[in-house]
């Protein structure tokens, strides 16, 4: 149902949202994406609102022709419509909005349905639920896997292919395509390839490239700092620190979680219960001296939260004991 109230004012990160979706649609260039990147780093409310403009956008998009009408404000051009013969519309303090639980969040529905004037796709946002693991086939041919609770934004273009990293980890393989570059967006890092398999990791506001086929630049956003990685190295940054150094790692363990499986090589407990709290439903913390222990092993994510802890329990000198919203790994005496 389509509402019509009197002088709704419009959320200002609505309109935010829908100025970067206009702003992508056409020839963006890299500054333009990182930008938007930044936008949208910058408060948890900006992804709602662009998720939301997106929404609204698809919708659009299955409205038939025919059945379109031009309303007040067109959010593609962020103009307003040129004026048309005949009867003009209601006033321009009169916004469109959805109905329902939406219905403050919707008011950016004053757009203009016939006549867009944007050219290029619409990015797409794609998403996994904790405990969920996804791949995708992008337009060019590239694959993605999602590892748990990831986010991402995906842009593809005649001369570009921009992903940005919201959170969480993917494995890409990326189709050779000298003339469109492909970079991934994470925190404060750009990733840069051609064609190539990595693996991008942006958790806890660190973020991690490991190269598994061919080779990758990493760098600042601002293009300093680049470093080529071949091959089984890794690379890690914290914000406001640069990159580095780089480690020769097992680049085929570091991507095990696309089958189902976390490996750990002497990995420290707290690490490795942070690394499970990524994929089930609880937290996991040590208590007192459990926090010295280390593990040796590989561990499937198909098995449930408590088959996990059981297995846990069987290699290490642990208690587990629920206490509140998590569970406690404590040692034995």
């Amino acid at each position: 149902m389509v509402n019509r109230p009197p002088d709704l004012p419009l959320d200002p990160r609505l309109e935010q949202a829908a100025d970067w979706h206009a702003r992508l649609q056409g020839d963006a260039d890299q500054a333009v994406w990182l930008a938007f990147t930044e936008w949208l780093e910058a408060d948890p409310r900006h992804r709602d609102a662009y998720d939301v403009v997106e929404r609204t956008w698809r919708q659009l998009d299955r409205v038939p022709a025919e059945t379109t009408t031009a309303t007040v404000i067109d959010l593609t051009t962020r103009r307003r419509p040129a004026p048309q013969p005949g009867p003009q519309p209601a006033s321009p303090s009169r916004r469109w909005f959805l109905g329902g639980a939406a219905a403050a969040a919707a008011a950016m529905l004053a757009v203009t349905l016939t006549g867009r004037q944007g050219s290029g796709p619409t990015p797409e946002i794609f998403e996994t639920p904790k405990g969920q693991r996804r791949t995708i086939q992008l337009a060019d041919g590239s694959s993605v896997t999602l590892n748990s609770g990831t986010r991402l934004t995906v842009a593809i273009t005649e001369d570009r292919r921009a992903v940005v990293l919201e959170q969480g980890e993917a494995l890409f393989d990326v189709t050779k395509d000298p003339s469109r570059p492909f970079t991934v967006a994470a925190g404060e890092q750009l990733v840069t390839v051609v064609g190539t398999a990595f693996n991008v990791r942006h958790l806890d506001q660190a973020v991690t490239v490991t190269v598994t086929r061919g080779r990758v630049e990493v760098g600042g956003r601002d293009g300093r700092g680049k470093v080529g990685l071949t091959p089984g190295q890794q690379i890690s940054a914290r914000p406001g620190q640069a990159a580095g150094p780089v480690k020769t790692v097992d680049a085929q363990a570091a991507t095990a979680w696309t089958d189902g499986r976390l490996s750990f090589d002497n990995a420290p407990l707290p690490q490795v219960l942070a690394e499970l709290s990524h994929h089930y439903p609880v937290s996991m913390r040590t208590d007192g001296a459990a926090a010295a222990l280390h593990f040796s092993g590989v561990l499937r994510l198909e098995a449930d939260q408590g088959q996990t802890l059981a297995a846990l329990r069987g290699l290490l000198p642990i208690a587990v004991a629920r206490q509140g919203d998590s569970f406690v790994l404590s040692k034995l005496p």
